[in-house]
């Protein structure tokens, strides 16, 4: 089997350092690479080598590979095509090629208009004490509303 597809299946997003779940739980989980973002950069900025470094430290030193990018933003420039659309697909390019440089070869991505994915709540506790996220359409109806 090509390295490339050594990590099909045995990969966990992981949403950074302030995950509940931590990089030592997913590796205690035989987890061996990691699905995670830069959620701390803005779409349509670039993602060079110094801005996602520190975050591939992290998952590197727990033993763990960075497998694939969720998401590389695209941002509402792009969407809508106004005047900075050039630049930030420029960026986007330029982001996909530091990426690659720096071993990560998969990139998911959600080309949503305004908002990118919706939970109305990220840690929503089951009845069963498990912890999951939820959807809840009343609350996303008050999000669009009075927020939107």
């Amino acid at each position: 089997m090509q390295e490339k597809f050594a990590y099909a299946g045995k990969t966990w997003r992981w949403f950074g350092p302030s995950d509940t779940v931590t990089l030592s739980d997913l590796k205690q989980m035989g987890v061996k690479g990691v699905v995670t973002s830069l959620h701390h950069l803005k779409p349509g900025e670039v993602w060079d080598t110094w801005a996602f470094g520190e975050i591939s430290q992290l998952i590197e030193n727990k033993g763990l590979r960075w497998s694939a990018v969720e998401s590389l933003p695209v941002s509402e420039a792009i969407k809508k095509g106004d005047e900075l659309a050039e630049i930030h697909i420029q960026n986007y390019i330029e982001s996909l090629h530091n990426l690659a440089a720096n071993g990560v070869d998969r990139v998911c991505y959600n080309f949503m208009p305004v908002i990118d994915w919706v939970r109305t709540d990220l840690s929503y506790c089951d009845a069963d004490g498990s912890e999951t996220m939820l959807y809840d359409s009343i609350t996303f109806a008050l999000f669009d509303l009075f927020i939107l």
